[in-house]
């Protein structure tokens, strides 16, 4: 290729060995590069690329102790930091199956084992500038989601570039996906792998056989297609959603446990992961994933506030099924987890997700009234725009500490966030489902309690009657009617008990903080009288009056 051609292109070598970024430079030189930048990390690519529209960037994998080259490539393309007709280029002395895999799956237009030679670099440039020359309009055409016109480009450049054939046929497949156009994605795709075999081709079949819920054939398909290096990790994710509409947990979690485990950088397919672990039942791996996800996220754009947060609250998730001793541990561990938050992280912007942490660690702990009270403290939640995960945790503290009204409403919030067609939402769709079936079991548990004690009351078994609104009292220690009800019983028959102390003034308290109607009030202020009567230690040390105003 002329040299003239590299002269005015914008090249940057992301390398943190000086003496293989100069032995980079040089071979550039030869071949015509002029204008040519180094950069040593991540950092300084960055940096670079936020004031250069680079054309062509060669990146180590390996950058020390910062992102690596994986992390660069998807922080770039997440903050559109790099167009769609630059070269991107992987250069590493690492073969590791984990980082073929995971660089297969981000995509870059090459990679380049160390080390190599002039030649050899300059034959793959020469390569891949020939193919964004080539299909520039496709490239542009996707960049701006117009795939309808992709599709048409894709068409043209079949008949004038059939050199790059195989390029054009993966794209156009991919496009027809991302169109929803699942029949003629199919049609496309079964001519493809019938007459060239390639095993992309096959999977494409099988995504379009997935979408219109062919599973026995889409699942054999992919089955036999995690054999292949090429198609290994996508088949696999497809395999565990495809066993997810089915209900096959288990075999789900073991097939995205897999992919992960070759390609554990993706921090999407772990969060997926620990949701399904989740689902599963098993906490032990929910909280080992979340742990790996800290980690591997450190230095990638995906580093935020909420995966430690996520961490914290699957420690508690999986304190609740531990022993005293265990619980504690566990929870020590989530309240160090918060309390470091403020160390790499702006604690202000997340002040109320860290409350609430807070609130669910002292209700795990058997502390309900202090966690009821630190979390009914929590101001601007409503109003602020919570992640998904927070909305669920919000939903948890609200349902531990017995305010279902509460817990329903960050229920709803979730439903409405959850509108993406990808496997995440999917496994946080069913968590959401979870969640609700929880609600709704326990609301009808509580209505049969609540049936029973009132039957029991008008029959004149008062003691048995506050037995039972005690009980639904335990389950939701934040409904003022289940208070008032259980008053009502207690106020009857001989009087109160040792056990029954600690309700009513837990019953007492809560009535004081509502809003009653105006029969209810009269109702609490007659039950409060005959009670505070035979037990004066009912009476709060500062109090003149059973109910203000």
């Amino acid at each position: 290729m002329d040299p003239s051609f590299f002269r005015c292109k914008q090249v940057l070598i992301v390398e943190d060995c000086a003496p293989v970024r100069a032995t980079v430079k040089s071979m550039l030189q030869t071949m015509g590069f002029e204008a040519i930048h180094l950069a040593r990390n991540s950092t300084e690519a960055l940096k670079k690329c936020y004031e250069i529209p680079f054309d062509f960037i060669l990146c180590d994998f390996n950058l020390g102790d910062c992102k690596d080259g994986y992390q660069l490539f998807e922080a770039l393309k997440l903050q559109d930091l790099i167009s769609p007709l630059c070269c991107f280029m992987i250069i590493s002395a690492e073969s590791q199956r984990k980082i073929v895999h995971g660089m297969i799956e981000l995509q870059p237009d090459d990679y380049l084992l160390k080390p190599f030679s002039f030649p050899v670099l300059e034959e793959r440039i020469v390569r891949m500038v020939k193919t964004k020359i080539a299909l520039r309009k496709i490239y542009l055409a996707i960049a701006e989601q117009d795939y309808q016109l992709a599709i048409t480009e894709c068409d043209k450049a079949l008949n004038a570039k059939p050199e790059h054939s195989q390029v054009i046929y993966r794209l156009k497949g991919e496009l027809l996906l991302q169109t929803k156009a699942y029949q003629k994605a199919e049609s496309y795709y079964r001519t493809l792998k019938e007459a060239k075999g390639y095993p992309w081709a096959r999977l494409g079949y099988a995504i379009a056989g997935f979408r219109q819920e062919r599973w026995e054939d889409s699942e054999l398909e992919l089955v036999d297609l995690t054999q292949y290096d090429e198609t290994k990790v996508e088949a696999l994710d497809w395999l565990s959603r495809l066993l997810v509409k089915q209900n096959r947990f288990q075999r789900a979690c073991d097939a995205l446990a897999e992919a992960a485990l070759l390609s554990p950088k993706n921090i999407t397919r772990q969060q997926t992961l620990s949701n399904l672990t989740s689902i599963i039942g098993d906490k032990e791996a929910a909280a080992r994933i979340h742990t790996k996800l800290v980690s591997a996220a450190k230095h990638s754009i995906h580093d935020t506030a909420d995966n430690y947060l996520n961490q914290a609250r699957a420690l508690i998730d999986l304190a609740q099924t531990k022993t005293v001793m265990e619980r504690a541990v566990h929870l020590q561990n989530a309240s160090q987890l918060v309390t470091g938050l403020n160390k790499r992280f702006n604690e202000a912007l997340v002040q109320q997700e860290v409350q609430l942490v807070r609130g669910r660690i002292l209700a795990a702990k058997g502390q309900l009234a202090e966690a009821k009270e630190l979390i009914n403290s929590i101001t601007g939640l409503k109003s602020k725009k919570l992640t998904i995960d927070s909305c669920m945790d919000a939903a948890k503290a609200y349902f531990e500490i017995g305010n279902l009204y509460e817990s329903e409403h960050y229920i709803d919030e979730m439903r409405r966030h959850l509108a993406k067609d990808d496997f995440l939402t999917e496994t946080q769709q069913l968590m959401l489902k979870m969640e609700q079936n929880r609600h709704e079991e326990l609301k009808a548990k509580i209505k049969s309690i609540n049936q029973e004690a009132s039957e029991a009351y008008q029959h004149g078994h008062y003691g048995r009657a506050s037995e039972l609104f005690s009980e639904a009292f335990d389950y939701m220690p934040s409904n003022p009617v289940i208070a008032l009800n259980m008053l009502q019983a207690m106020s009857k028959g001989t009087g109160l008990t040792p056990d029954t102390i600690k309700p009513a003034k837990q019953a007492i308290a809560l009535i004081e903080q509502s809003e009653l109607s105006i029969t209810n009030q009269e109702r609490y202020k007659k039950y409060y009288q005959v009670l505070t009567s035979k037990h004066p230690e009912l009476l709060p040390r500062t109090r003149s009056q059973p109910l203000a105003g």
